[in-house]
């Protein structure tokens, strides 16, 4: 991984990223409370600092929304599915479906992502980005200013070397499911 403060806090606090059937998933301690945790999930200026998935409106209503990652970038649908407050979201992103989950644990708030993906051979890519997103949450809930980590500010922190050693975790479990596939084809 490249040699910044991002890419040693990534691999050093985030438990590694989890892959099967198409769903990607990762737990991380993040300090605060679950109520400020909520809030960095569902709410648009604080998704905007840390998250790939900035929609238009607030994520803590059930219904449909758009989102994009830059501003640049064109609208994508997104529809929030199931909204318990201050624990439970599941929205789509285009095709991608997220469901965040929060429990408290001492002064911190476990936060657990499954992120169930449209494709399969997005899987190390997605876990890399992911893994620096969460990245940054935990530092800027810490206190440290930590910029915004998407496309080529990924790219400078590490994304490439996270998305390779993802590649040869994941590429086991993905022959495993390519021959099941095939099997009931």
């Amino acid at each position: 991984m490249t040699a910044t403060p991002l890419a040693d806090d990534a691999r050093d606090h985030l438990t590694h990223a989890r892959y099967r059937n198409q769903v990607v998933t990762l737990t991380i301690a993040l300090d605060g409370g679950q109520e400020v945790v909520w809030r960095h999930l569902v709410d648009p200026s604080l998704l905007a600092g840390w998250s790939p998935v900035v929609p238009e409106h607030g994520l803590d209503v059930a219904g449909t929304n758009r989102c994009r990652e830059r501003e640049q970038d064109q609208w994508v649908d997104a529809t929030v599915t199931e909204v318990r407050a201050p624990w439970f979201l599941e929205h789509r992103w285009g095709a991608e479906a997220l469901t965040w989950q929060l429990a408290p644990s001492g002064e911190q708030t476990q936060l657990h992502l499954v992120h169930e993906l449209s494709e399969s051979s997005m899987a190390a890519q997605m876990a890399a980005g992911w893994h620096l997103c969460l990245t940054v949450l935990r530092r800027q809930l810490q206190g440290i200013d930590t910029p915004r980590c998407v496309g080529q500010d990924a790219l400078d922190h590490g994304w490439e070397e996270l998305r390779e050693a993802y590649a040869a975790d994941f590429a086991e479990r993905f022959t495993e499911e390519q021959q099941q596939q095939e099997q009931r084809d």
